[in-house]
């Protein structure tokens, strides 16, 4: 069916799940998958809640009272009517400004002539592909990608091409033969806290992938919005590649998703084509969002609820690894909101991800972007998104599931 319809294995086997914890269709080991006999509707209310481990999102920390307190005083100081026009497309020079400081904060600089405000980091992501690739060009990634970017391939006709990577992240010498095979001008990349995989580069290795970057005149997108999780952060690849490397981070983590305000370093020669995306895509990034953010990191209240999002990610990983210790490896010395879950010998990730969909737990397979060697199977857990009942409850049912025989109640 995957093949049928054009679309990948996990997203395939998601669905066959769906479909038969809704009851709409029933396997057979030996004989197949059958439609089932319509049931009458239930009550929404008698339907067992749903556990997701899929939605990769910062845990709460207040963050919505605090921001509906900063859009009160935006109207009652008058703030409000002047940002409701046509503004500049790259941003309010006064928001920039303020977001090159709170760069700064986390030992990351940044040029407020160079910097773009954008509706979050996938925004960021659609615009700097735009500037490097053409439709049906080939774009590198790690062999695990973020599902935003597969979505933008879908939506645009860019060709991913998986890269291998081991647990300090992309291996330059296979980054040198990809870029010399498929003939790509880009590649993007998470180096900090790689979703899925959670990966961190080193310092060493950055290096490394910058000099093959530069070797094939190519061009990177660099996703960096875990950085704030660390109290000093990795230098990115952009502070020793800027002329090619779009760096892009967002405030979806480390305050809310629904903000849409994300920030974007363009290579100086891209600097007048981005606005004109940005105009073509959006006219503008909401300003009322961007004074949100901005009145946040001038009052401090940002920092602070990076704080507590840090204290919160060590509190949800210590949950993890108490639950499953054994199955989850530590990758990093900073807890993230996501963990690598590798499947285990004599299972496989379709029966798992079918299994913890009947007892009420959304996880989400991996698009693999290239043919992979079977102990590299794994798929992403995320922590932030449950309360911290719900995690452990969710936690404490997949250990069961993984210490017990393998369900294949469909193939």
């Amino acid at each position: 069916m995957a093949a049928q319809l054009g679309l990948s294995v996990g997203t395939i086997s998601k669905a066959y799940a769906e479909a038969e914890s809704r009851g709409l269709i029933s396997g057979e080991v030996g004989r197949g998958t059958f439609v089932q006999r319509r049931r009458p509707s239930t009550n929404a209310e008698s339907q067992p809640a749903t556990i997701n481990l899929a939605l990769n999102v910062p845990p709460s920390t207040g963050e919505d009272e605090l921001i509906g307190s900063i859009l009160q005083e935006i109207v009652a100081d008058g703030a409000l009517k002047p940002m409701l026009g046509y503004l500049p497309h790259q941003g309010l020079l006064h928001h920039r400004q303020t977001m090159v400081a709170w760069l700064a904060k986390l030992g990351i600089p940044a040029d407020v002539d160079r910097l773009f405000i954008t509706h979050g980091g996938q925004h960021a992501l659609s615009i700097a592909l735009g500037m490097v690739a053409t439709p049906d060009a080939v774009v590198l990634t790690e062999r695990f990608s973020y599902s935003g970017m597969i979505a933008l391939s879908a939506q645009n006709g860019y060709q991913l091409h998986g890269v291998d990577g081991d647990r300090h992240g992309l291996l330059p010498e296979a980054l040198d033969r990809a870029f010399a095979e498929t003939n790509a001008r880009a590649l993007f990349a998470t180096p900090t806290l790689q979703t899925p995989t959670g990966t961190v580069m080193p310092e060493e290795r950055r290096r490394d992938i910058a000099e093959v970057i530069r070797k094939h005149d190519g061009f990177l997108l660099e996703d960096d919005v875990y950085a704030f999780l660390f109290s000093t952060p990795p230098k990115p690849i952009a502070q020793l590649l800027p002329e090619r490397t779009f760096y892009v981070t967002s405030f979806a983590k480390c305050l809310a998703p629904g903000l849409r305000i994300g920030a974007m370093m363009v290579p100086d020669q891209f600097r007048d084509r981005c606005i004109n995306a940005v105009r073509a895509t959006g006219w503008m990034a909401s300003p009322i969002m961007a004074e949100t953010v901005a009145r946040l990191i001038h009052s401090g209240d940002l920092l602070h609820q990076v704080h507590l999002k840090r204290a919160e990610a060590a509190r949800r990983n210590a949950t993890a690894d108490e639950v499953l210790g054994d199955w989850l490896p530590t990758v990093s010395d900073t807890p993230g909101f996501h963990r690598w879950l590798p499947i285990p010998a004599g299972r496989t990730l379709i029966a798992l991800v079918a299994q913890a969909a009947r007892a009420g737990i959304t996880i989400a397979p991996p698009g693999a972007l290239q043919q992979i060697d079977r102990g590299t199977l794994g798929v992403r857990i995320c922590l932030g998104h449950p309360t911290i009942d719900d995690l452990k409850k969710a936690l404490f049912e997949l250990r069961r599931i993984l210490e017990s025989a393998e369900e294949m109640s469909f193939v």
